[in-house]
């Protein structure tokens, strides 16, 4: 009878025991979750993503940061502070590789595909939804540069569309004083004519593309990932192209000649543009004539302008796709950070608000040269042209590109075009 007894009290002992442990381990556990501190880890470049001068290249990120902790001061942010663009990729590629891929990844244009199609983003179609963000919030073509199969990868961080710049002094010595803003191709091949009657000038430089000359007429050359080249709308590119080339006699018409204003018009991206019309970099500029902006040539109702747009996306294996998805609607959506992405590296907001805003005005009027407006730089955001998004568009440009270079030299462009959609279509990346 003692014995049931001193039983009956050592299993009372052991369930208390049992009971005090897990309550302790609860309440260690409760603690640690409570306050333990998450760390997220960015992978960024720091340098300029449009091979421009860059003032303190880790500003922006540093605002984010500094942001981020003031809202969230749990959380530990990890970045690697100095790595170049140049360098980036292979750093990223390292890191994917060896399983240590940040938790806030950078994207730049010539990574993006292959980064989605390859699983390594998360799909930002949830989160978007639930805080109600979507193209509104931004420039609409800059925020489909994230978007991959209709889903959406990337938010927008920063872009750089490409203007039209002009030789205002040659434009009216030749009758072209009053051009309008937006004008069209045919306006475009009528005066790079005029200009050229006299051999000691060029209508443009050879930045001008075939590429560009699709865009003119509203087209793309690419049908998901096969090539179209002898649409109505891609012979009227090409044709463009073939008339502005064959008066420069397929001459590379340079930069440096449009410097000493031999040449009526450049395509230039918007970052060097303000790089070269702001202080110091315009001391050292030598042309003598007063530029002016337009926006590219198109026929009307058509997105035109080139641009190159970088984004931020989530590693498809963070641990914290909650913080993460936090601190890239904060980068691409924060007034102040875009504000501040605007000022130091040269290329342009992805919000609306902050184009359209006195800030945008001020800094361009710190820039002295710079003639460019708000307005002006809306319209230009507005007119951005969607680039094509599958996994071998890089190979299959680059290759398409090459053979078009090749038959324009030869002026045999329009003989070649079957040929060489024909070619491309036929390989396999």
């Amino acid at each position: 009878m003692l014995l049931v007894k001193i039983s009956i009290k050592n299993s009372k002992i052991i369930v208390c025991t049992i009971i005090f442990i897990t309550l302790l381990l609860g309440v260690f556990l409760f603690f640690k979750v409570k306050y333990s501190r998450p760390v997220l880890t960015i992978g960024v470049y720091t340098d300029s993503s449009w091979n421009v001068p860059n003032g303190d290249a880790d500003c922006v990120t540093k605002l984010a940061i500094k942001k981020f902790k003031k809202k969230y001061p749990n959380v530990n942010i990890q970045y690697t502070a100095g790595i170049r663009k140049t360098d980036y990729n292979n750093w990223l590629t390292e890191k994917i590789v060896k399983g240590n891929t940040p938790d806030v990844i950078m994207l730049p244009e010539d990574i993006f595909n292959l980064l989605a199609n390859n699983g390594a983003l998360k799909s930002l179609n949830n989160p978007l939804k639930d805080d109600r963000i979507s193209h509104s919030t931004f420039y609409s073509s800059v925020f489909k540069a994230g978007q991959y199969h209709n889903v959406q990868y990337g938010l927008p961080y920063e872009t750089n569309p490409t203007l039209m710049i002009a030789n205002n002094d040659l434009l009216g010595k030749n009758g072209f004083s009053n051009l309008n803003w937006h004008f069209s191709p045919n306006k475009l091949k009528n005066i790079c004519r005029t200009i050229n009657i006299n051999n000691n000038y060029a209508g443009i430089t050879s930045d001008y593309t075939w590429q560009d000359a699709q865009l003119a007429y509203g087209n793309s050359v690419f049908e998901n990932s096969s090539i179209n080249l002898t649409s109505n709308k891609a012979r009227a590119g090409f044709s463009l192209i073939e008339d502005l080339t064959n008066k420069n006699g397929y001459q590379y018409v340079s930069s440096n000649q449009f410097d000493e204003g031999k040449v009526g018009f450049m395509p230039l991206s918007l970052a060097k543009y303000r790089t070269y019309t702001s202080y110091p970099y315009h001391v050292a500029h030598t042309s003598s004539f007063k530029w002016k902006v337009f926006q590219m040539p198109a026929i009307k109702k058509v997105k035109a302008t080139p641009a190159s747009t970088v984004c931020l996306g989530i590693s498809s294996k963070t641990a914290h796709p909650t913080l993460s998805w936090k601190f890239i609607k904060l980068m691409c959506t924060d007034k102040e950070i875009q504000q501040e992405v605007l000022r130091s590296r040269m290329g342009a907001s992805v919000l609306p608000q902050v184009i359209k805003s006195r800030y945008t005005k001020k800094i361009f009027k710190g820039e002295q040269q710079n003639q460019l407006t708000p307005n002006m730089l809306d319209s230009i955001l507005k007119d951005v042209a969607t680039t094509p998004k599958f996994r071998n568009y890089s190979h299959k440009e680059d290759e398409l590109n090459y053979l078009i270079q090749n038959a324009l030299k030869n002026n045999q462009l329009n003989l070649q075009l079957f040929s060489i959609q024909h070619q491309i279509n036929k390989n396999t990346y």
